[in-house]
């Protein structure tokens, strides 16, 4: 459990620039904490009663023994230990109580005698909280107020610091987070949004030095791979393309053939050698859609889908909201879900294309069957191009290219999305395509 924190918090950035911050932070309070309480001692402990008594105690003896004239003065140096340390501005109250009895009496013994107002029945301490009242064998009457002396000191002073210590926390964590976390996050948004290596589109370069360093460097290597890309389409583009013109030579060669048992064989091997080719240019052509995103109806897209495939005899219906828009590629989600119903109705006899709103501006598009279905292990496989499983879908004469999965997932990614194969129950299966609207 404890591992598991531990990589929570030190397996991301945000998580070790706050442990960093904090550290430093307790660290440098607590030096200046420390050094503060080093240079005034008395803030540092709990003064005890019997401290508070005989410093009482000897306070009333000094002023006892020091002449009315010197008392002013000495009042002024008592201010460091009773801050509150006056003469009275008038006679003690009639209702304070002297105290007779207990240690601050035999404190201060003949100097003085102490008086104080009570709330009720006194309880034992109670005479060092709050006023009390020092008169002096002579009659002069001195007013302490003991409520900042009486109980921990420490308390004051600790709240400021672990107060500031707090405040100071928080203030830079949110710095912290909008500097230096916020940047990485729009980097890694922007990162995801470029699905497309071959898009002109570049990352912006903000944040601190750092950080535009790597996205910089980042660009330059998309750049890279997007040169690469587009050179290794434009070759199996041209191969594809060059390869229908020995195909046809060979078909018109192969009509010339009188024995049927060769030709026939040899001009469907033909007529499957140029529809692969057919296929690969299609592929090749459309993993650079240049169609911008626009605002669709999307139910009529699907509607108009089913409507199509029905019109072909096939069992292809549409279930789902009859108003729903959302910016997308019109043709290439017309495109991809064509793929996917085509592929549905060449293995099962009942299809339900479907609409679902999900959240955070998501969208799920659905084409269910009841066909054979996909192996869980070979579903992932099959998304690659040109690959064909060993499952029932594949092993029909008319089980099609490879393409097909391939052609939808890439379109769900270029609209931020992916393409989820799953069972459809009580068999089939049930081919979504979760989009962002």
């Amino acid at each position: 459990m404890i591992g598991r924190i531990l990589r929570l918090v030190f397996g991301s950035v945000a998580g070790q620039v706050i442990v960093l911050l904090v550290l430093s932070i307790a660290s440098m309070h607590g030096l200046l904490t420390a050094y503060f309480f080093l240079s005034n001692p008395r803030t540092i402990f709990a003064a005890s009663p019997g401290e508070i008594t005989g410093e009482i105690g000897a306070t009333a003896h000094m002023l006892a023994a020091a002449s009315p004239a010197e008392r002013p003065r000495l009042v002024e140096l008592l201010k460091g230990t009773f801050p509150s340390i006056a003469a009275c501005s008038g006679p003690v109250p009639a209702n304070a109580e002297e105290i007779r009895f207990g240690p601050l009496a035999s404190r201060l013994g003949n100097a003085a005698s102490a008086r104080k107002v009570f709330d009720g029945q006194p309880a034992p301490g109670d005479e060092l909280v709050g006023p009390l009242f020092l008169v002096l064998s002579d009659g002069s009457c001195y007013w302490l107020n003991l409520a900042n002396t009486h109980g921990p000191r420490f308390f004051g002073p600790s709240t400021i610091v672990l107060g500031f210590l707090l405040l100071t926390t928080v203030v830079l964590v949110i710095w912290a987070m909008l500097v230096i976390i916020r940047p990485l996050r729009r980097f890694e948004a922007a990162v995801e949004r470029l699905r497309d290596m071959r898009s002109e589109v570049l990352v912006p370069e903000s944040g601190p030095r750092e950080l535009r360093s790597t996205i910089s460097a980042f660009n330059r290597m998309r750049a890279r791979i997007g040169k690469l890309m587009a050179e290794k389409t434009a070759m199996l583009a041209a191969v594809s393309h060059d390869l229908r013109t020995p195909i046809t030579r060979l078909r018109l060669r192969a009509e010339f053939i009188e024995d049927e048992t060769i030709r026939e064989p040899m001009l469907a091997d033909l007529d499957h050698m140029a529809a692969l080719a057919q296929v690969a240019l299609v592929h090749l052509s459309g993993t650079d859609s240049p169609e911008p995103f626009d605002k669709t109806d999307l139910p009529s897209l699907l509607q108009t889908i089913a409507d199509q495939f029905a019109d072909l005899g096939h069992a292809v219906t549409y279930e789902g909201p009859s108003r729903l828009a959302a910016r997308v590629r019109h043709r290439d989600i017309l495109r991809a879900v064509s793929n996917l119903v085509e592929n549905a109705v060449r293995y099962g006899d009942k299809v339900v294309v479907s609409l679902n709103k999900l959240s955070d501006r998501r969208l799920a598009i659905s084409v269910a069957d009841n066909g054979p279905g996909i192996p869980p292990a070979d579903r992932e496989h099959l998304l690659e191009p040109f690959v064909r499983g060993d499952s029932a879908r594949s092993s029909l004469p008319n089980s099609g290219f490879g393409l097909g999965l391939t052609i939808a997932r890439d379109v769900a990614e270029a609209h931020g999305g992916s393409i989820i194969l799953a069972d459809n129950p009580p068999h089939g299966l049930l081919a979504t395509l979760e989009i962002d609207g």
